[in-house]
């Protein structure tokens, strides 16, 4: 009733400005709608291809799997930043160059020389960053599993393309309990 009241003394012809306000006021709202609707369509447009990223993604946790299948710490070193953490469960951060050698290290003597890696989500992917969800699988020789477990990581965008920037992960199994 208020809207139908407030039509009416728009348009009552006696009343010209605010006939001209109203007017003014479509062409405003309409702009509005307009430039909200461009910009939509301009961040659509802008979105990084999450296939192509995904697939890069593959091919540096293959590499990752293949450094322990080879017994070789540069093909490891190489899917990292020089600034990366690994942030393993019940672990302070392993951070820079020194940590990940560490760990890769810790990882080969405790006997993995395999691991799977499966994407299963890709959130906020810009043209710098992405984070990665998923599971993995430790195999040690002969291919025997060692164990499964599920990850994050922070992918960053460098020259030389996509490498691992935070990399937190822990098993799914439960932790042995202490003896007595």
């Amino acid at each position: 009733m208020v809207c139908f009241r407030l039509w009416s003394f728009i348009n009552n012809p006696t009343n010209k400005k605010m006939k001209k306000l109203s007017i003014n006021l479509s062409c405003i709202i309409l702009l509005m709608i307009t430039s909200f609707t461009l910009s939509a369509k301009a961040l659509e447009m802008n979105k990084p291809d999450t296939a192509k990223i995904k697939a890069a993604l593959h091919q540096v946790n293959l590499s990752y799997g293949q450094a322990f299948i080879k017994g070789d710490s540069s093909l490891f070193m190489n899917c990292y930043t020089p600034d990366a953490c690994l942030l393993p469960a019940n672990s302070p951060a392993l951070c820079g160059v020194q940590g990940q050698l560490g760990f890769y290290r810790f990882a080969y003597k405790a006997g993995v020389r395999n691991i799977v890696f499966t994407t299963l989500n890709l959130y906020g992917a810009t043209d710098l960053y992405v984070t990665e969800e998923g599971s993995f699988e430790m195999f040690g020789a002969n291919n025997v599993a060692l164990g499964k477990g599920k990850y994050l990581v922070v992918w960053k965008k460098t020259a030389d393309g996509w490498k691992m920037y935070r990399d937190m992960f822990n098993s799914n199994s439960a932790p042995k309990k202490a003896s007595n």
